[in-house]
């Protein structure tokens, strides 16, 4: 029962964004953006200038055979740099989906990639799979503001004016 609790608490964290982004798309998005930010600066943040072993480590967990030599033979070149780089795409795809236009979609593509990319390393991550559904969702959206859009909404009048 122990080891189903951060299974279920990730199922239903899961469920709950995916709601979201059915009910509230902007928002979803928004979330989204912000979830990969804090996700690359904590998590792989605390990994990379932490213990990026842990890489390796959870590599060599993952849960099919072929996957596993692929992982470990990269990660393994410089956990830290592999760090580095996971960090770098996670703020970057945050960034896009903080966006407007085609740069939300590159950033929702992106970041399915990565959830499918992260899927074979361990059970827990299987979850993740259903932000899928929800990031499909969203990609038949349009979004013509950005975050920072919505929080100055003047910040553009006044750069077409200068």
């Amino acid at each position: 029962m122990q080891n189903l609790s951060p299974f279920l608490i990730s199922s239903i964290f899961v469920l709950a964004v995916v709601i979201l982004c059915f009910a509230k798309p902007n928002a979803g998005r928004i979330f989204l953006g912000f979830f990969f930010l804090i996700m690359a600066l904590g998590v792989n943040g605390s990994f990379t200038f932490g213990n990026p072993q842990a890489y390796l480590d959870y590599a060599n967990g993952a849960l099919i055979p072929i996957y596993r030599t692929l992982t470990v033979s990269i990660i393994s070149l410089s956990p830290f740099l592999f760090g580095l780089l996971v960090m770098a795409f996670e703020i970057s795809m945050a960034v896009l989906l903080l966006n407007k236009g085609k740069f939300v979609k590159l950033g929702l593509l992106g970041t399915m990639l990565f959830l499918a990319g992260m899927a074979p390393l361990d059970w827990l991550q299987l979850p993740w799979l259903g932000l899928i559904v929800g990031e499909i969702y969203l990609f038949r959206q349009d979004f013509d503001r950005s975050f920072l859009d919505m929080i100055w909404p003047n910040s553009q009048k006044g750069a077409s004016n200068a």
